[in-house]
């Protein structure tokens, strides 16, 4: 295993640790910091960047051919840290505790530690990962934001004020499908000083926001809650193939909602992410669509053709066939 001690702050000096440990130049763009991984131990890019409000952000793009472990042992408090998994896990601990956290693909992990103890990160070897780590200086940040933060959930509140790092923070969970949008386009504008510098910094305060939100629904029971997580798209995916193959089936969405195990909120931005639609019109679509192929390919007459695909009335299909095709699915028939 190779291990790197991290033992100073900002970013920058993250990242000048972590290229003497691995025995390469780090290199600088308009303040972000970043060292390019030495073939003998794999490859990818690992890049830093701090801002004037108090945030900083950390992205760790690699791929190790053996497990690399970093250790944040800094003499002083640490960062909070949000860390997303956008491709593959790493592992979180806090350097005075034995417990291992696996933060896995698409997870979240709020973590902050107690007093001046450090963090640990691990990655696995063979194993193509990206993390973005958001460092918030609760120190620095604290001074621009004493008045929204009162109006946070407690927990929150009392984290991002806990400046002496009096106590031990740990959350987790699945991140919002807004997040994968937000953390998918972070290597944007590489090449572009100015233009980058400013993006990541509107972006660290987007992600700073989100997150607010979602641990906030986090709290509430998961029915209550509103955030689609990235996890449960797999859901919408399958449940959306149901409707292509039981268009008879009764599929309300109260129905879809008992199958999925989603509530009506997660399913309708499901649909509304995967197919700009909503959960009612990708029903109908489908069952119009069927309706075509029937009317051409089969000798069905277009009450059973109406039946067949899930409309209960004839009249209500052939109103919204002739909306949908211009004429009437009598006329579609004898073409």
């Amino acid at each position: 295993m190779k291990i790197c001690k991290v033992s100073s702050l900002p970013l920058k000096d993250v990242i000048k640790n972590l290229a003497s440990c691995l025995n390469v130049e780090y290199k600088e763009n308009c303040n972000e910091y970043y060292l390019d991984i030495p073939a003998f131990i794999g490859e990818g890019q690992i890049r830093g960047v701090n801002f004037d409000n108090g945030l900083g952000i950390i992205i760790y793009k690699c791929k190790f051919n053996k497990d690399v472990r970093v250790d944040f042992s800094v003499n002083d408090v640490h960062p909070i840290k949000y860390i997303y998994s956008v491709e593959g896990p790493v592992e979180h601990s806090f350097s005075n505790e034995s417990t291992v956290h696996l933060i896995e693909q698409y997870k979240c992990a709020i973590v902050a530690s107690e007093r001046n103890n450090g963090h640990v990160l691990s990655f696995p070897k063979d194993k193509k990962v990206e993390i973005v780590s958001l460092e918030i200086d609760r120190r620095k940040f604290l001074v621009n934001t004493t008045c929204e933060l009162g109006d946070s959930t407690s927990k929150l509140q009392k984290l991002f004020k806990d400046i002496d790092a009096a106590e031990t923070f740990y959350h987790d969970g699945f991140y919002g499908i807004e997040f994968k949008n937000l953390l998918q386009d972070i290597s944007k504008y590489e090449n572009q000083k100015l233009i980058r510098k400013f993006y990541l910094e509107s972006m660290g305060l987007q992600i700073f926001v989100k997150q607010l939100e979602q641990f906030e629904d986090d709290l509430l029971n998961n029915n209550d809650r509103s955030i689609l997580r990235v996890n449960e798209l797999n859901r919408v995916e399958d449940i959306s193939i149901y409707i292509k193959e039981n268009p008879t089936e009764d599929l309300s969405i109260v129905s879809l909602s008992r199958i999925t195990g989603l509530n009506p909120s997660k399913l309708q931005t499901g649909f509304k992410h995967l197919f700009n639609t909503t959960v009612n019109e990708y029903v109908t679509n489908t069952r119009l669509e069927k309706a075509l192929v029937l009317l051409k390919q089969s000798d069905l007459n277009v009450s059973d053709v109406a039946s067949g695909v899930g409309f209960s009335s004839n009249s209500y299909f052939s109103k919204i066939f002739k909306k949908k095709y211009k004429m009437s699915p009598t006329d579609y028939k004898k073409i």
